[in-house]
């Protein structure tokens, strides 16, 4: 919280290997809100705000310094404290930066710092990795200082994945005492040099079901998304657009999505998603093959519910036969319900669910199984 002269190796903080650069320099003095406008080479806006007790900055602080963004106060008790937030116009990824300095003075003036770091990606919680340093204690999200032991004292601060807003609380911890001046310093922001994909893919698949090639696939995660373009192409190389799905947007959780080929080509039909945000980035999906042959023979089995299975086939006269594990019969009824679409009627079996259900088809051309679990 003295001020030193720094190291130039921890002046510019973890920014070796990014290009997109938040730098403090130029800050303007005293200031309580700024927007830094077309930041790196993916330009990006960023809006500054001192939120809180501002009444206890210093005179023309927050101020850059050689050793970053410097913020000087005196808080009137313990607990008070001011916020430096950061919003940026799209997703950043991999932000990271250093906090200098975070500590404990006892002797004339006996303070405190207390520093907690959260983030946010459209409004869902990110939390940071906080590096440790020997003048202070981490829990959670929060710093706090427990002696002076060395001067400019660094914990590094970062975030894996894309954020789109940053808050550095500073505060007077619960060991502070004499009402006198304390301070921190910031280090520049710092992410990569490549747009934060709007959707992480669990998982992309397709499957020809009667004359149509059906597409499924899975996030994990969606940032600022906007829609799926379904594109596909009958060499891996040259892709026409087939569709478009509208994505959730905002996610932390599995999300389920679909589209239907209702007129594939004959031989393999190469599928892949064009994933869009709101800003019209996109990343592309890998791709996959779904072969298709309209003379050949398809069986499609899935439950309705405990005591109906509904199977897709174009096999002419097919027989159908359900068992559990233990080979004992199940099936009491098979329902046509149209063209290659019947609806199986099985018994209860055994009571325990889910229950693992096998449907077998035989006929003089065609035979095959499905393993299906039942809820």
């Amino acid at each position: 919280m003295k001020r030193f002269v720094l190291l130039a190796a921890l002046l510019v903080g973890p920014l070796m290997g990014s290009a997109q650069d938040l730098d403090w320099n130029n800050y303007p003095e005293g200031e309580l809100t700024n927007t830094f406008t077309n930041i790196g080479n993916i330009p990006v806006n960023a809006t500054v705000e001192v939120l809180g007790m501002t009444s206890a900055l210093s005179i023309d602080y927050p101020r850059p310094m050689p050793n970053g963004l410097e913020l000087r106060v005196n808080f009137p008790t313990d607990g008070d404290c001011i916020s430096l937030k950061v919003t940026f116009s799209q997703p950043v990824n991999n932000l990271n930066f250093n906090l200098l300095d975070i500590d404990r003075i006892d002797g004339d003036s006996q303070y405190q710092d207390q520093v907690t770091v959260t983030g946010s990606n459209g409004g869902t919680p990110v939390s940071p990795a906080i590096g440790t340093a020997v003048t202070n204690t981490i829990s959670g999200n929060t710093i706090t200082g427990i002696n002076e032991d060395v001067n400019n004292s660094v914990n590094t601060i970062s975030f894996s994945g894309p954020l789109t807003e940053i808050t550095i609380q500073y505060c007077a911890g619960p060991e502070w005492d004499d009402p006198r001046l304390q301070l921190i310093y910031i280090t520049n922001f710092n992410w990569d040099d490549a747009p934060a994909l709007p959707v992480r893919l669990a998982s992309f698949s397709g499957k020809r079901v009667e004359n149509q090639v059906r597409l499924g696939w899975q996030t994990t995660f969606e940032s600022n998304s906007a829609y799926f373009v379904v594109e596909r192409s009958t060499d891996a190389k040259a892709f026409e657009a087939l569709g478009r799905v509208v994505s959730l947007g905002f996610s932390e959780s599995l999300q389920q999505y679909g589209f239907t080929d209702e007129a594939p080509v004959l031989g393999t039909n190469y599928y892949r998603l064009r994933q869009v945000d709101q800003d019209g980035r996109f990343a592309y999906s890998k791709i996959i093959g779904v072969g298709y042959d309209p003379s050949s023979y398809y069986f499609e089995a899935r439950p309705v519910d405990k005591n109906r299975i509904e199977v897709l086939t174009n096999v002419p006269e097919p027989v159908f036969n359900v068992v559990d594990l233990r080979g004992l019969r199940e099936l009491r009824q098979v329902e046509t319900l149209g063209a290659n679409r019947y609806l199986i009627h099985v018994g209860a079996g055994s009571l325990a669910a889910p229950s693992l259900k096998i449907v077998q088809l035989r006929t003089p051309v065609f035979s095959a199984t499905k393993k299906l679990l039942i809820p």
